[in-house]
């Protein structure tokens, strides 16, 4: 087995297991500088997103119809960049079959005593009362987020909780096929609260390994009861390092105090 393989079968088995895994020094230094200039050109402010076109021929389109070959350059240059990494194919290792690339974005947020995001799952309805059409409870994405700058506990790191992304996948399931009754449960306390519901947690035991259920109770339990003090799920990375996670976990950006937070992100979906 080669190195590359060995290491992309390693890197999918964790974040199916887990729910996300960390890398150092992904990016070289001349691909971030690169990355860094497009967007300090575009003079980004607090909480600013910008989608990138991807690898779909409509997205190329309404930029060269714009004019925006710029645009076009530095989308082509960060599908390079997919295809040097072996995004997709790590993708592909998570999901157990193909992938697509699906959104390019980055996201800046300047220094800040408030956390960037708070407690949350990705693809849980905003915490809305009322759903028209839920979600197939395979529909979500695997994100990469590389940082191009430092982060660390309490500075713009991506905070989450192992084994969120198991018991979250089963509650979607029983929701999608009306087994579970739906209530929000996008804020972590509301989905604490979700699966310890009786109905909830009897659908949930069939499908989720008992010890990997304990592990997330234990850790959500840690999480609301610490607000103040969550280094246990916060960590340390240099820019060019990357987090790779499925959004469907529990999941949060912490508080930008000490310096701006600036990250790249690549967004995968089943084919």
């Amino acid at each position: 087995m080669n190195t590359v393989k060995a290491s992309t079968e390693k890197l999918s088995q964790e974040v199916k297991s887990n729910g996300f895994f960390l890398k150092e020094n992904w990016l070289t230094k001349e691909d971030q500088e690169v990355i860094r200039n497009y967007i300090f050109d575009h003079k980004p402010i607090k909480g600013s997103k910008e989608s990138l076109a991807c690898s779909n021929n409509k997205s190329f389109l309404i930029n060269f119809s714009k004019f925006n070959f710029r645009k076009i350059k530095i989308s082509l240059f960060l599908n390079k960049i997919a295809k040097k990494l072996h995004l997709k194919k790590i993708a592909e290792g998570i999901f157990n079959r193909k992938a697509k690339l699906a959104q390019i974005d980055f996201y800046y947020n300047k220094i800040s005593n408030e956390p960037v995001l708070d407690w949350h799952c990705d693809n849980a309805y905003s915490g809305r009362n009322n759903v028209e059409t839920f979600l197939h409870p395979e529909d979500y994405s695997i994100k990469f987020f590389f940082y191009l700058s430092d982060v660390s506990p309490d500075n713009g790191c991506l905070s989450y909780i192992p084994k969120s992304n198991i018991v979250t996948h089963a509650l979607r399931k029983g929701i999608y096929e009306g087994a579970i009754k739906y209530s929000p449960y996008w804020s972590l306390k509301d989905l604490r609260n979700k699966v310890l519901h009786n109905d909830s947690l009897k659908y949930i035991e069939k499908l989720v390994d008992k010890k990997d259920l304990q592990i997330f109770l234990e850790h959500s339990d840690y999480a609301l009861e610490h607000q103040n003090n969550l280094n246990k799920f916060d960590f340390s990375l240099k820019k060019g390092g990357a987090i790779i996670f499925n959004e469907s976990g529990v999941h949060r950006g912490s508080k930008t105090k000490l310096s701006e937070r600036l990250v790249l992100r690549f967004f995968y979906k089943k084919f």
